[in-house]
């Protein structure tokens, strides 16, 4: 009998009529509102405390650059750990690692609360980045396991989306905080958050991992794999055999082996320009706290306001991207069939065709927000730059990690931690350098130099997708080899 695609709970079939996964729509919501609470518990981690560095600053008597190093260390461990975190979801599954980062959020974020040392902030900084800052690309790994490439742009960008609301919306909550209290109750409030999530996710999040448990009708035969959601699947747990069990022959765990795979072009070509954008958003969203403190003599309170125009954008960037990447993809695979091509799917087109448009309003908006900053124009102005800043950066932050997945599904938490490599790294140049291309350019250059490299990335991503369909036929025919062996 064939399932009523209308009905919410009928799970995805495949030509085969075997389920892809045994959740139902609903239950692929929930996990996806799931994922994105612990991909924005995540990336509120960085931001979130953004609008007390002032108040650090005078605490332990450093300068702005010595209290800028607490961001640009965490930046760095945000880039690496994730390589290291990420690649293990590939060999020991998704839900352990999860518990593990969160457990040791929880636990950091209540050692930086009661620090009283500049050098205990930094240690304390890079160790969070350690643990918390893997969630977001394993967030990507355990859609990729539920999901298909018809609906997989949809729920991924979601919950990339919304990870970044956790960095669009943080200042206003860490104001909030920091106004009521004082700059240590910020890191509290992050430890109530985490562990919160760890008793949900304990409860709540299985094991996705298609390996270990197939389209999650097989029961996992480790207990640290096991979720009491389980009782809850009950008899749809019937794979005795495994036969859904997906068999890939992954080499021995070698995190730095992640990083090779940038070699691919399709892989390079797409991560330099998101990252870009992505460095570019970073940098504004620490002006904007600094300028309106120091420029405009903003209370930490009005700046957590004016944070709202960028985590708005965030939401709305969140759910239009999702649903652009969906139309893209399905769009181009009807004219496809309708073509009747020996061809595959041109996977790229159908993920990067629209990536001029977010990227040609990121610069242009970058370069009105620099100089209205520079010119003490009216906030106003700047608030609408921000907004279309964050906005127009959520289309390359949910097309490039689907991309890869669908590239590379075998090894999504491997790609996955690339992208997250990829941008963080980025952010974390000009983040260190913020300050000293501050006092050279000033804003405006500063903004206007960003712009420049933006479109300069537009030119990789044009070349790629000129030579798509030669990368993907080389893909194959590399395929081909290997399975011929």
């Amino acid at each position: 009998m064939t399932p009523d695609p209308k009905t919410d709970d009928t799970p995805d079939q495949q030509p085969q009529e075997v389920p892809h996964t045994i959740l139902t729509k609903r239950e692929k919501s929930f996990m996806t509102f799931l994922l994105s609470l612990i991909g924005v518990a995540s990336a509120m981690s960085m931001p979130i405390y953004w609008v007390a560095l002032t108040e650090m600053k005078k605490k332990f008597g450093v300068t702005e650059e010595q209290i800028n190093l607490t961001v640009v260390a965490y930046l760095i461990l945000q880039s690496v750990s994730p390589v290291f975190f990420s690649t293990a979801t590939d060999y020991v599954g998704r839900r352990p690692v999860v518990l593990v980062c969160l457990l040791g959020g929880l636990a950091i974020n209540i050692a930086l609360a009661v620090s009283n040392a500049y050098w205990m902030i930094i240690l304390f900084r890079c160790l969070l980045a350690s643990f918390v800052s893997p969630l977001i690309s394993i967030d990507s790994s355990i859609v990729s396991d539920f999901t298909t490439r018809r609906d997989r742009g949809g729920y991924n960008g979601t919950v990339n989306g919304f990870l970044l609301v956790g960095q669009g919306f943080s200042p206003f909550f860490g104001a909030l905080v920091d106004s009521g209290w004082d700059w240590r109750a910020i890191f509290y409030f992050c430890a109530i958050i985490d562990g919160v999530l760890l008793v949900v996710a304990f409860i709540c999040l299985p094991e996705t991992k298609r390996s270990i448990v197939g389209n999650m009708s097989v029961r996992p035969d480790h207990w640290y794999h096991r979720a009491p959601i389980l009782l809850y699947f009950g008899n749809r747990l019937s794979d005795t055999s495994k036969s859904t069990v997906e068999h890939v022959d992954l080499p021995t765990y070698n995190p730095l082996r992640t990083v090779m795979i940038v070699k691919y072009p399709q892989v390079s070509m797409v991560l330099i320009p998101s990252s870009l954008i992505f460095a570019t958003w970073t940098i504004s969203q620490a002006s904007f706290s600094t300028e309106l403190s120091e420029s405009y003599g903003f209370s930490t309170l009005k700046i957590g306001i004016c944070f709202f125009a960028p985590g708005v954008a965030t939401v709305l960037g969140a759910i239009i991207s999702g649903r652009v990447l969906d139309f893209a993809y399905n769009n181009l695979r009807r004219k496809h069939i309708q073509s009747e091509s020996a061809q595959p799917l041109n996977i790229i087109k159908a993920r990067v065709q629209y990536f001029f448009i977010p990227s040609l309003v990121c610069a242009a908006a970058s370069v009105v927000f620099g100089w209205c900053f520079q010119k003490k124009e009216n906030v106003a102005v700047i608030l609408v730059m921000s907004f279309l800043i964050t906005f127009s950066t959520m289309f390359p932050m949910n097309a490039v990690p689907t991309l890869l997945i669908d590239m590379f599904p075998g090894q999504s938490g491997s790609v996955a931690s690339l992208n997250n490599l990829g941008r963080c790294g980025m952010a974390t140049i000009f983040m260190a350098c913020l300050s000293r291309m501050g006092k050279a350019m000033n804003l405006g250059g500063t903004y206007t130099l960003m712009a420049g490299l933006i479109m300069l990335g537009n030119i990789s991503v044009y070349a790629l997708l000129a030579r798509s369909s030669k990368i993907l036929a080389d893909v194959e025919r590399r395929k081909q080899e290997l399975d011929d062996k």
